[in-house]
């Protein structure tokens, strides 16, 4: 396996040797805020969220907790929308990192500084 030269946090591995695993990683961060995003597009959009028929269990405590029901409703089925919601927060997160991981090392390689290579947009 090739090594850069620098100090990168992944342990001098370069970003080019590695895109499985930061489309992964995207994926993963898309999955564990999908809920998350779906709260906040909710509350954006000004939709009054009603848990009526929803679990037992789930109304009991959104009755308790009225400000964490857009929260309840978010971890709830259905989940319409998921999949390409979560594929393009996953490429977009992906690219984004991965271009810039990229883009830093081929400007170092054009023999600019660490420093200014970080600063610099890839």
């Amino acid at each position: 396996q090739k090594h850069s030269d620098n100090n990168n946090m992944g342990g001098g591995t370069a970003a080019k040797e590695h895109p499985v695993e930061y489309f992964c990683a995207s994926t993963l961060a898309a999955v564990v805020n999908y809920p998350l995003w779906r709260a906040s597009a909710l509350g954006q959009s000004g939709f009054r969220v009603c848990l009526a028929g929803a679990n037992p269990l789930i109304s009991n405590a959104a009755s308790s907790f009225p400000a964490l029901v857009p929260y309840f409703y978010a971890f709830s089925p259905p989940y319409k929308g998921m999949m390409a919601t979560v594929m393009g927060m996953s490429w977009a997160r992906a690219a984004i990192f991965y271009g810039s991981d990229r883009g830093k090392e081929v400007i170092e390689s054009m023999g600019v500084s660490n420093t200014m290579s970080t600063v610099l947009p890839p």
